[in-house]
């Protein structure tokens, strides 16, 4: 049997640790900005969809060599990555997210989650056939739905790769198509969006495909790159022939902004 004064203390020492516990956790979830975001250090992220080349260009930029690559499992990541280029003191974080689908929902986490994102670099395979865009598109769509939510929005370059091949697309066709299938993803959007209105006044999923259609609306004409906040544009450029140089020129630019 525990005396009273011991007793006592222990009832003190548990009351005061319950204290600190909850102070801590009030101090995270109530101070502005105190857990906005996890990732402060100067980042750029490639995406893309699977075998447009994404990992051969972080192969090639981190390691300076063309590596034979396989579908990757987990995000690459480059601390501290240094361009190779008049800047040499600059050192940024590169990432190189997965294209596969159950990546995707990290991948518009992280862009959240990123302070300091620099830009981001969406690997496009400059050979497929505009009229079979729709998946790049798509995924193009879900990420400007999260960087048009920032004040200035993300710079992206559209790296149209594979283009010393004779039936690569120009990178401006690309852009014209991705402009077009962007514009019809927001159609269906929209209209889906009206039919489930009339059955639900209440439903959380739709109140975020309302954003994002809300974010990237613009006019009847249709979609167009130029009027969003983010500056974006496509170069060409091949991973296999190491001829990246417009790429990293674009890199360049945007890692002392």
């Amino acid at each position: 049997m525990l005396s009273t004064p011991i007793l006592l203390a222990c009832i003190i020492v548990m009351i005061s640790a319950a204290f600190v516990l909850i102070v801590q956790k009030t101090s995270a979830n109530v101070i502005p900005g105190a857990s906005k975001y996890t990732n402060r250090a100067p980042t750029f992220i490639i995406a893309g969809l699977p075998q447009t080349g994404k990992t051969a260009l972080f192969n090639l930029l981190t390691t300076d060599s063309v590596k034979p690559s396989v579908m990757s499992q987990e995000p690459n990541v480059a601390e501290d990555y240094m361009l190779p280029t008049s800047h040499k003191n600059f050192k940024f974080k590169l990432i190189d997210f997965p294209g596969h689908d159950k990546f995707r929902s990290e991948l518009l986490q992280t862009i959240k989650d990123s302070s300091q994102l620099k830009g981001l670099i969406y690997v496009i395979d400059s050979t497929i056939n505009p009229k079979e865009l729709v998946s790049t598109a798509e995924l193009l769509y879900e990420i400007l739905s999260v960087t048009e939510l920032r004040p200035d929005g993300v710079d992206i370059l559209l790296a149209c790769n594979k283009s010393e091949s004779f039936v690569a697309r120009p990178p401006s066709k690309i852009k014209g198509a991705l402009e077009k299938e962007i514009t019809e993803i927001m159609k269906r959007k929209a209209k889906s969006l009206k039919a489930n209105s009339k059955k639900s006044l209440s439903d959380d999923a739709n109140d975020d495909d309302d954003d994002e259609v809300a974010v990237l609306q613009q006019n009847s004409a249709g979609f167009e790159f130029d009027r969003i906040d983010g500056n974006v544009d496509a170069k060409e450029g091949s991973v296999l022939k190491n001829d990246i140089d417009k790429w990293e020129c674009w890199i360049d630019e945007r890692a002392m902004n």
